[in-house]
Parts: structure tokens; C-alpha cells; sequence
């Protein structure tokens, strides 16, 4: 090829816009699926979060409600609170259930606790240190029921790349019924 021959070759090909739609589009497309991928992550994170809140409310809502529970009414009240969380799997669930008793003079006591893991119901560790409640729960002589919860989310398209996130919540609620919720035949704490 001679350099005219090169010249108006070069010429010819800058001037032809044939393809180049294909070709800006054929650029654009992996941000456009990065953005969708991400987009995606973002809210199943943000619904798993927001089931794991539900769950973790449910759970201190239903126990509120009892005057007395057994390991029996505990394991029944985790395993349909847990269903909350459902499509996603209950295997990356955890849970405790306790209640905290306040003494006259403001201290902060673990009466019982009860938890869930993997799934099952009373397996897992339980809670032997109160956490720090909000101010309006510490009233002397009395009690509140505490759930914590944590959830180890993978994520679905980058979850080979990405560690778990571990998502958590808590709540508190004081019984309705009674001052106490006593649990029968849990390992619990003298109150």
C-alpha cells in the first residue's frame, strides 16, 4: 500500500459512522450490568435487613404477650418468628430470647435466656450479660424482655467473591400481662 492509498483509507474509515451505535453500546454495557448487578445486591441486602428487623420485633412482640413461658412455648414462638425471614434461609438466622430483670437499685440481671441457631430452636449461645438498654427500660423492680438477632448474608451474584455480611438487630419490650415473664424450666438466673 502507498501512503495515498493509506491516507484515503484512513479517511474513508474515520468518516464512516456505520456501527457506531453497536460500538457505544458494546462500551457501555458492562457499567450498565455492573450497575444492575449492584442495584440488585443493594436491595436484597436491604430486604433481608428489613425481614430481619420483622423477625426480631415479632419475636419480643409475642413473648411480651406471655405471663409465663416453658422451653416448649419458647422453641414454638423462635421457629414461627423465624418463618418471617423466609425466602431466605433460617440456616443463617441466629437468635436469643431473654429477659432481664432490674433490681431496686437499677442494676441489670439476665433471669433466662434462649436461643436459635442453624435453623433450631434452643441451641446456641445465650445471653449472660445485659446490654445496654435504653434509659426509660431501667425502672427499678422491673423487667423487659430482650431479643437480639444477627443474619449472615451472602450475597447472591457476588457470593463467591464476597464474604458474608453480618447483618444484626435488637429490640426491647416490657411484658404486657405481668411484671415478669418467669420461664419454667429454662437454665436461669435466680430473680
Amino acid at each position: 500500500m502507498t501512503r495515498d492509498s493509506l491516507r484515503r483509507f484512513w479517511s474513508r474509515t474515520v468518516a464512516d459512522v456505520r456501527g457506531a451505535a453497536a460500538i457505544e453500546f458494546a462500551l457501555i454495557l458492562p457499567v450498565l450490568v455492573l450497575l444492575y448487578g449492584v442495584g440488585f445486591e443493594v436491595c436484597q441486602a436491604a430486604t433481608v435487613n428489613r425481614k430481619l428487623t420483622d423477625t426480631t420485633v415479632q419475636l419480643a412482640n409475642v413473648t411480651s404477650q406471655y405471663t409465663s413461658v416453658a422451653k416448649s412455648d419458647i422453641s414454638t414462638i423462635m421457629n414461627a418468628s423465624s418463618e418471617t425471614m423466609t425466602p431466605f434461609p433460617n440456616s443463617a438466622l441466629a437468635l436469643t430470647l431473654s429477659e432481664v430483670n432490674i433490681d431496686a437499685n437499677g442494676n441489670a440481671k439476665v433471669c433466662w435466656s434462649e436461643a436459635f441457631l442453624d435453623g433450631v430452636a434452643l441451641q446456641g449461645n445465650v445471653l449472660t450479660t445485659p446490654p445496654k438498654a435504653p434509659p426509660s427500660l431501667m425502672t427499678p423492680n422491673s423487667s423487659y424482655i430482650v431479643v437480639e438477632s444477627t443474619y449472615a448474608y451472602t450475597p447472591v451474584i457476588a457470593g463467591d467473591f464476597m464474604p458474608a455480611m453480618t447483618l444484626s438487630d435488637q429490640s426491647f419490650m416490657l411484658p404486657r400481662d405481668s411484671g415478669s415473664i418467669p420461664c419454667t424450666d429454662c437454665t436461669a438466673t435466680p430473680c
